[in-house]
This record gives structure tokens, C-alpha cells and sequence, in this order.
């Protein structure tokens, strides 16, 4: 029987589908359809949200049912209540969250109600704090964690090894390829030099993600290597990046892109894709997302990144919070094209090998399975 015919329910606290774990729950969704089975999503209600530019009209073409409630608000009766009644009316088989907010909502309302297999997926490595309980509830059936070292840290912090299994993020390698037939007109798009050696930060603008960083070594680049460019893409407050990239001479290097939905064009404009992050990543889907469109790519050594680039194999890996190391590593793909082709291409095979989105998805199924024969049921 398999997961065909099963109702599943993918809840999260995102407000939207724009990047990391959401996108993440719609590849997910797509696959779950593709396998047959019924398939509805929660997410987070915020007020004045645009359906259309929440681009959730991704999951509803694929015929899933979208719903909203305040997640954010997962303690308060009325929340818990609505999600209740959700799960009574809608008799799922399967209920799969992907944040930890939305995990404690369905904690707190499924007590009395018939649910066959809860399942949490926790895409990054900051410890836990008080919330480590819930991860050992008995009605939470298994934790799905994105790198070995996300294991490692809920072990460490209480959360129960047996419960919890490695599933690394996937890749839709359909969308995420070599388009090298859009390179000149998305550089011309971008604002690139035709001489322009581009680096590309896929990462929204936050603290941890190390765009301070990566400033400080594009700055110790700048005299010798004017023809170095360097694109941010992700949606946040630019104002202090760019009061930074001035007081540090870069600011005519480096083009705030905002946010892109189009973030295949911007890898096919690059030379190269970097991840300066120092804090909370499990594995950086961005750095998936460039091998897959053939770019060698820098990341350091944070979360389970290093599992999935190993340096010197598939990248490069620089310590954290080393803008000496990051720029030596920006200089040495600049310096030695072949060698960065040679990365690109064999990052591009491990990850159409070992990280695709039916990779995923096959291994997520073998979870519920197991729930399933655990507990004595039919899968």
C-alpha cells in the first residue's frame, strides 16, 4: 500500500514559501502527491498576508489544501482549539511538522485524538533550550534532523537518539542545473561587468549568515582584484550591510539583489556561490542549490555543511568567522579556474547523486514506515 491513499498533513510556522525549510515542505508536498497521497498544509497566519506573494499557489496547483493559524501564538486556547478541530475533521495518517512552534501546537491538541504518526523535522543546530521536552514526548514518533551534526546537538541537549533520523535536504535538480545560455543576459540583468569574476551569498540578510564576514574579505581583495564582484541575495534590511560595504571601500563591488524567486538565473550569472554563515545552519540548501547548477562553492565550517561539501572534494571549507581564510579561498577559484571547474563538476554529481528531491523523499517515506510497522499498522 505504501503512502498512496494516506492523509498527510505538513504544517510549519512560515508565513510563506520563499526559502530553507519552506521550500523544503513543498518539495516534500509535490513528491507525497506524485506517490498518491492526500495531502493538506498549515501555515502561519499573519495578518494582511498576500496569498499570491506568499507563493502558495506552488502547493495549490499540486491540489493541496492551504490553511492558516497563528502559530506564533501556539500557547493560547483559541489556537490549540482550531487546531484541534483541524485534526479531528481531517483524520490524518500522517502529521509532519517543520518548526518547532507549530510541533508544540500539535502537542498541546492532539491529546484524546487518533493519530497513527507524528513526525518533526528540525532543519538547524542551535541547542535547545526549555523546549527540549517536547522532543521527548512519547506521542512524537520520530525527528527528522538535516546533518549528522543537528543529531548531535539535540543528543547532547537531552533529545533522544533513538527517535531521531538523518535526512538530508534535497534539491529540485530539474529547476537548479547549468544555464549557460542565461549567463550574459542575468549578469546584464544583475549589473555585472562582462569581465566580472562574481561571487554569490544566497543567505537572507541576518546576523549569523556572515555577511560581515564575507565585507571583510571582499575588502582585503579589493585593491588586487578590482574585476571581483559580489551579489547578496536574500530579503532583509540592507542599510547597515551597505553603511559597512562603504566604510570598507567595496561598496561599488557589491549588488544588494533583495530577494529572488529566480535564484537559478543568479547561480548561472556567478563564478562562484559562498556560505560565510556562522550560527544555526544544518546544512545550507543554497550550497545544494549552486552545486547542483554546476558552481564550485566556499562555505565554513558551520553545522553540517562540512558533510556536505568536503573540502577540497566537492569545495571549499574555511573556518568561521576567518575573512582571512574565506578571501584566500575566493582568491585561490579566482587564481586557478580549472581547479574550480574541476569542484564544480564533482559537487554537481553528488548532489544529482545523493541529494535529489526523490532522494528525500524516499528516505522520509522509509520514516513514516517505520512509525507505521512499530506500532504494528499496515503501511
Amino acid at each position: 500500500m505504501g503512502i498512496s491513499g494516506k492523509k498527510v498533513l505538513l504544517t510549519t510556522a512560515h508565513q510563506n514559501i520563499g526559502s530553507g525549510g519552506s521550500i523544503q515542505l513543498f518539495l516534500l508536498a509535490r513528491s507525497l502527491v506524485e506517490a498518491g497521497a492526500h495531502v493538506e498544509a498549515i501555515f502561519n497566519y499573519k495578518a494582511g498576508a498576500d496569498r499570491e506573494r506568499g507563493n502558495f499557489a506552488l502547493l495549490e496547483s499540486l491540489g493541496v489544501k492551504v490553511d492558516f493559524l497563528r502559530i506564533n501564538r501556539w500557547w493560547q486556547p483559541p489556537q490549540i482549539a482550531r487546531m484541534r478541530a483541524r485534526l479531528r475533521e481531517g483524520r490524518f495518517d500522517i502529521v509532519h511538522s517543520h518548526k518547532g512552534s507549530d510541533l508544540s501546537l500539535l502537542l498541546l491538541a492532539l491529546p484524546g485524538l487518533p493519530l497513527p504518526c507524528l513526525v518533526n523535522t528540525r532543519g538547524v543546530n542551535f541547542p535547545l533550550g526549555v523546549n527540549r521536552y517536547k522532543y521527548r514526548l512519547k506521542r512524537l514518533d520520530r525527528i527528522v534532523v538535516v546533518s549528522e551534526d543537528s543529531k548531535r546537538a539535540m543528543v547532547e541537549r537531552g533529545a533522544p537518539a533513538a527517535k531521531i533520523r538523518v535526512v538530508y535536504g534535497g534539491v529540485d535538480t530539474q529547476r537548479f542545473r547549468p544555464l549557460p545560455a542565461d549567463r550574459a543576459a542575468a549578469r546584464a540583468e544583475l549589473g555585472l561587468p562582462d569581465d566580472a569574476f562574481a561571487c554569490v551569498v544566497a543567505a537572507n540578510l541576518v546576523r549569523q549568515k556572515g555577511h560581515g564576514d564575507y565585507l571583510a574579505a571582499a575588502a582585503s581583495l579589493r585593491a588586487a582584484r578590482p574585476h571581483m564582484w559580489h551579489v547578496f541575495a536574500g530579503a532583509g534590511d540592507q542599510t547597515a550591510l551597505r553603511e559597512e560595504a562603504a566604510r570598507l571601500g567595496v561598496a561599488d563591488r557589491v549588488i544588494f539583489a533583495g530577494f529572488r524567486r529566480d535564484m537559478e538565473r543568479v547561480y548561472a550569472a556567478a563564478d562562484a556561490s559562498i556560505m560565510p554563515s556562522f550560527a544555526g545552519e544544518g546544512v545550507s540548501g543554497v550550497l545544494r542549490e549552486a552545486m547542483a547548477c554546476g558552481l564550485p562553492v566556499i562555505t565554513t565550517a558551520v553545522g553540517g555543511n562540512p558533510e556536505l561539501v568536503k573540502d577540497g572534494a566537492a569545495g571549499l571549507v574555511v573556518p568561521v568567522r576567518d575573512p582571512a581564510a574565506l578571501a584566500a579561498a575566493m582568491a585561490r577559484f579566482d587564481d586557478d579556474r580549472d581547479f574550480a571547474a574541476r569542484l564544480a563538476a564533482a559537487g554537481r554529481e553528488l548532489v544529482l547523486a545523493n541529494f535529489s528531491v526523490e532522494t528525500r523523499a524516499r528516505n522520509i517515506f522509509g520514516v513514516y514506515e517505520e512509525v507505521f510497522r512499530a506500532k504494528g499498522m499496515v503501511f
